[in-house]
């Protein structure tokens, strides 16, 4: 991957400009940096984001109807450890790299 930040690689932004535009009504529980989301999460509060909540409470919270969500969590317990060691206390610490995908389903 030439990049850690997904939506700065010129193919993926190039492809989410074309299908989101602006990125009105469109929501991002994993948002890091970067994100065209027009409503944006990131567990880590030192990302530029609107939230900083877990992405299963930061999409519980959230009402009404949208235009789509943006889902690019950290795939790997390394990334996961990279993103947010020292965040999310207990939660984080039991992750194994396999349910971590599973747990984060809607």
């Amino acid at each position: 991957m030439p990049s850690k930040h997904t939506f700065t690689i010129l193919p993926i932004r190039e492809l989410l400009k074309r299908y989101i535009g602006n990125g009105i009504g469109w929501i991002d529980p994993f948002a890091g940096e970067y994100s065209p989301a027009e409503i944006t999460n990131d567990l880590n509060p030192d990302k530029p984001t609107m939230y900083h909540l877990e992405a299963k409470e930061f999409l519980k919270q959230l009402s009404g109807q949208f235009n789509g969500c943006l889902f690019d969590p950290p795939y790997s317990f390394r990334q996961i450890q990279e993103c947010y060691n020292g965040i999310g206390g207990k939660y984080i610490k039991k992750i194994h790299k396999y349910h971590f995908i599973v747990m984060q389903k809607i």
